[in-house]
């Protein structure tokens, strides 16, 4: 398959998450999570089995890629099963927010501009507006 089809099927998988995950609400979180990291990875697995040696990664990486994609999914489902679907995966989209706002902290060399900090306070702000204007 082309690289075009691996990425319209990952955007279909990313966009049905919420959705399913507030559909599935009845199965245990846990069992939601490894459901659907096993879907997820399904089209790699011709990949892997075609060529291994292509796949290798520091033992670090492959650990902190299982415990944050697993820990980000287990969090966002049980999210979903507690809160309203619609606030919670509006906090959950708030990541692309922090990463600007963090990247400072964390990376080296990254300064925050006053445009970064009015930029994350609007998106911050229009996020607590939409949750807290729908009581």
């Amino acid at each position: 398959m082309s690289s075009t089809v691996y990425a319209l099927l990952a955007i279909a998988l990313w966009t049905t998450l919420a959705s399913l995950g507030t559909a599935l609400s009845h199965l245990p979180p846990f069992l939601l999570t490894g459901l659907a990291l096993i879907i997820g990875s399904v089209p790699s697995w011709p990949l892997v089995l075609r060529d291994r040696r292509a796949w290798k990664v520091p033992p670090r990486t492959l650990a902190l890629g299982i415990y944050g994609l697993f820990g980000y999914h287990f969090l966002l489902f049980i999210a979903l099963r507690y809160a309203p679907p619609v606030e919670a995966n509006l906090v959950n989209y708030l990541w692309p927010l922090l990463m600007v706002v963090l990247a400072p902290v964390l990376l080296p060399g990254v300064s925050l501009r006053p445009l970064h900090l009015v930029a994350g306070l609007l998106g911050f702000a229009g996020a607590a507006a939409a949750i807290l204007g729908a009581r």
